[in-house]
């Protein structure tokens, strides 16, 4: 009876010990012998300084690097750190300010990512910016688009899925069992699905061979990005604070770990983004193509966003009338354009100077203006706008063509409202 006790307290201490052993990190200079350029600059990031924040008594590793008048804030994977956009950072600081952060393991919703977040970008002073996010940062991505789009530029939603059911429902019973596992046997069984499959995806690439088993590693870390990652919220595409925003979507033919069904599914949600498709490169095509990755995002961040200009012709139509500035309003106005109402159940047609004759007369206004909707295809655009004067409102209907002389608006349908 001792004796059988004594192996009880043995096995009890064998298996203690075992969860008590942290899962390592690989040092991916041991496992990289190539002295080449990914190599040199992933020293080099990881030679730079680094800062820290504090929110609700959580602290925030994050990097930024780059002195551009345009912000790029990275948003890395389920299994990322800050530096796993080492590649892209390289790239982009050069003509950018980029921003790139370590989410922290205790984080493990949308809002409280959200919110430290929001925390990094006011501790640099950035207002408006870019948002790259892969994997899980591209659902946290969305999830900005969602709460703050009037403060993204541009988006890029990189091997990545939509809210949705599926993640959630795949991998029920492994969220229960895996917080009894080991941190360690984790861990393996981690490398094992890295071996077997990631890396296989990505032409057995070397680089992400070396890269990934060097990555930070604990079982809280996985459990709660996993809550992140099956965190729901509603996206609203139909928007217009969101539909305003040029969208990226990059994806791969072979990725193992996005199912072809949400890969479909997010292209059906964010039906107006540009989608780029890398063919049998898995699921880190920025660290494993990053050339080719790096290319794609550039081209895209130097296209012209097509409601940029239709919205600043808007903000002098807008500004025109409150300070009754005339020359505003030509220069957001065509000289033939109609302006359309109605009174009594009769049509009324306005023309241009007769509208601009009746600015002049009743002067400036105290008004509040908004633009309510809106949508450019090719060179026309129809945009729906409020004005609220302090005991009346008007909704107009605009119409705009895009000339030789940029976007004019050359008819406006009004109407009073209550």
């Amino acid at each position: 009876m001792k004796l059988f006790k004594k192996i009880l307290l043995l096995l009890f201490v064998i298996i203690l010990g075992i969860y008590m052993i942290p899962a390592s990190s690989s040092d991916f200079f041991k496992l990289y012998q190539n002295n080449d350029k990914a190599s040199q600059n992933l020293k080099e990031l990881q030679s730079k300084t680094t800062k820290e924040i504090e929110i609700d008594s959580v602290k925030w590793k994050y990097y930024t690097g780059g002195n551009g008048n345009k912000t790029i804030l990275f948003l890395h994977g389920m299994g990322g750190a800050y530096d796993l956009w080492w590649q892209q950072i390289n790239e982009f600081e050069k003509d950018y300010k980029v921003i790139t952060y370590t989410l922290p393991e205790e984080i493990n919703s949308l809002e409280k990512a959200a919110k430290g977040i929001h925390k990094i970008l006011k501790n640099e002073e950035v207002d408006k910016f870019y948002a790259v996010g892969t994997s899980m940062g591209g659902y946290i991505t969305q999830y900005l688009v969602k709460t703050i789009p009037n403060r993204i530029e541009k988006v890029v939603f990189g091997n990545t899925f939509p809210p949705n059911y599926v993640l959630e429902k795949e991998n029920a019973t492994k969220s229960k069992v895996i917080p009894l596992l080991p941190e360690i046997l984790l861990s393996k069984l981690g490398d094992k699905k890295l071996k077997n499959e990631i890396v296989p995806a990505a032409k057995n690439s070397e680089l992400l061979k070396a890269f990934l088993p060097s990555l930070p590693f604990s079982k809280k870390q996985f459990m709660n990005r996993y809550y992140v990652v099956i965190d729901k919220f509603i996206a609203t595409p139909e928007k217009y604070e969101t539909k305003r925003i040029p969208k990226l979507i990059i994806e791969s033919d072979n990725d193992p770990l996005i199912p072809p069904e949400l890969r479909k599914e997010i292209k059906n949600l964010y039906t107006d983004a540009e989608v780029f498709t890398f063919h049998n490169e898995g699921h880190f095509p920025y660290i494993n193509a990053a050339m080719e990755y790096n290319k794609v995002l550039r081209e895209f961040f130097n296209k012209e966003t097509k409601y940029k200009n239709v919205e600043a012709t808007i903000q002098n139509y807008f500004e025109g009338r409150k300070n009754a500035d005339l020359n505003q309003l030509q220069n957001a106005f065509s000289n033939d354009a109609k302006l359309y109402t109605s009174s009594d159940n009769k049509e009324l047609i306005i023309p241009f100077n007769a509208y601009l004759n009746k600015v002049k007369s009743d002067g400036k206004q105290k008004v509040s203006t908004q633009i309510l909707t809106g949508d450019v295809t090719g060179n026309i655009a129809n945009f729906k706008t409020e004005f609220k004067y302090i005991d009346k409102s008007y909704t107009d209907y605009l119409t705009l063509l895009n000339t030789q002389d940029g976007w004019k608006i050359i008819s406006k349908t009004f109407t009073e409202t209550k």
